[in-house]
């Protein structure tokens, strides 16, 4: 769906397609998990505690209570329908040429960038932490040659000192095929 939309160029040709790392959706979509299953664990302690008060109240009203629960699920449901778009949609794209970044942001927002690898000056990667040791996944940062701030950076990426290499290398072929050979030798 999303790559028919990505516009190569001429002699351009996907190298990889990077989506963050599945441990990134993990930590978002645990607290989730836990806040559906909050009203459970309320209702156990407060039959626990109050058992002569509300044991009454709570068969009386079992299909109201019900059905607010179903609701509370539908909502903590859409709540993960949208981290998973997010997680699904954000993807880097790097070529023979260039690197292309998109970025969603919510349901209805994305924005995408690209720069061209011959304006690449540095490519950093951070790793912070056991975890992320561990799992390998971290940071990568490409600062271009332009007079803007921005820098392509992306967190949470599996396997980055790959990605590093995959990129230096890209930019590398690239260099070699523009760079005229001197014939005086």
């Amino acid at each position: 769906m999303i790559f028919e939309k990505i516009q190569l160029e001429e002699d351009e040709e996907i190298i990889s397609i990077i989506r963050r790392h599945w441990f990134f959706l993990c930590i978002q979509a645990l607290p989730m998990l836990l806040i559906a299953l909050l009203p459970l664990l309320l209702g156990i302690v407060a039959l626990a505690v109050f058992n002569q008060i509300l044991a009454p109240l709570f068969g009386l009203f079992l299909p109201q209570i019900l059905f607010l629960y179903a609701c509370w699920i539908l909502c903590i449901w859409m709540l993960l329908a949208t981290v998973w778009t997010d997680y699904y949609l954000d993807i880097w794209c790097i070529t023979n040429k260039r690197i292309i970044k998109i970025d969603q942001e919510g349901l209805f927002r994305r924005k995408t960038g690209s720069f061209r690898l011959e304006r690449m000056q540095d490519v950093q990667v951070e790793i912070n932490g056991i975890i992320a040791t561990l799992l390998d996944y971290g940071s990568v940062h490409v600062q271009t040659a332009s007079a803007e701030l921005d820098e392509f950076k992306a967190i949470f990426l599996p396997k980055p000192q790959e990605i590093k290499s995959l990129i230096l290398q890209a930019g590398d072929k690239l260099l070699e095929k523009n760079t005229p050979i001197d014939q005086t030798v």
